[in-house]
């Protein structure tokens, strides 16, 4: 499956990561060591689009296989954000966002369990304070 995204801050704000080449997507992987989820993203990304990236940018695979997802629990902010949604959605609008994302991201459709997961954690933020 493929996966697509735009930079949203730093050196490569606003390029699409298939327009990338691999030097500047070290940079931009190298850019977001200090955001978790961030990395994350890039990561699942590499993994889709370049199979050696680990050894060839000198990153330790372990590592990161062991490491959380995220370093905390996530935010309400964070959690419309991922469902792309505003602070004033219902919970049907909740359900209907988990609901449209997870046909395109979960991992039997082309996605990254990393990415279902940060889905269903989004809903069950959202929904639980509801």
């Amino acid at each position: 499956g493929a996966m697509r995204g735009i930079v949203l801050a730093g050196q490569f704000d606003g390029h699409s990561l298939d327009d990338l080449d691999d030097e500047d997507l070290k940079a931009f992987w190298q850019e977001t060591a200090a955001d978790g989820q961030s990395r994350s993203l890039v990561e699942a990304y590499l993994d889709r689009r370049l199979s050696g990236w680990r050894e060839d940018f000198q990153a330790d695979g372990a590592e990161r296989q062991g490491r959380a997802a995220s370093s905390g629990a996530m935010t309400d902010q964070e959690a419309y954000e991922v469902l792309g949604l505003s602070p004033d959605a219902g919970d049907a609008e909740i359900r209907a966002a988990h609901r449209r994302l997870m046909k395109r991201l979960h991992p039997d459709h082309g996605g990254t369990a990393f990415l279902a997961a940060k889905l269903n954690e989004a809903k069950d933020r959202l929904l639980g304070r509801h």
